[in-house]
C-alpha cells in the first residue's frame, strides 16, 4: 500500500471534487464584497450632502447681510436629515457586517459531504 500524498499546489481548489466548492466560495466572497461596496456608497452619498451644506455656509458667511432665522433653520433641518442618513447607513453597514461575519463563518467551516 502506498502512502503517497500529492503535494498541495496553488490550484488545489480546482482538483477533482472541489470545483463546486471553489465556485461557491468565490460567489459568497463576491456577494460579501458587493455588500461592503453598497455600504460605502451609502456613506459617501451622505457626505456629499454635508459638503454641499458646508459650501452654502461659506457663501452665507461672506454675504453682505446676515442670514435670516429661516435660512439658519433650513440649514439645520437639512443637516439633521443628512445626519439621520449617515446614522441609517451606519446601522445598515452594521447589519451587513453581521451578515458578512455569518457568511464567512459558513465559508470557513469544513465540508461534511462530497
Amino acid at each position: 500500500m502506498s502512502d503517497y500524498t500529492p503535494p498541495v499546489g496553488s490550484n488545489y481548489m480546482s482538483g477533482w471534487g472541489n470545483n463546486h466548492q471553489a465556485k461557491e466560495t468565490a460567489l459568497k466572497i463576491d456577494h460579501i464584497a458587493n455588500k461592503a461596496k453598497f455600504g460605502i456608497e451609502m456613506l459617501s452619498t451622505g457626505l456629499v450632502g454635508i459638503d454641499a451644506l458646508e459650501k452654502e455656509l461659506i457663501e452665507i458667511s461672506s454675504a453682505p447681510e446676515p442670514p435670516t432665522q429661516v435660512q439658519i433653520r433650513s440649514i439645520a433641518h437639512r443637516l439633521d436629515a443628512h445626519q439621520k442618513q449617515l446614522q441609517q447607513a451606519l446601522e445598515r453597514i452594521k447589519d451587513m457586517m453581521t451578515d458578512i461575519d455569518r457568511e464567512t463563518d459558513v465559508i470557513q467551516k469544513p465540508r461534511q459531504n462530497w
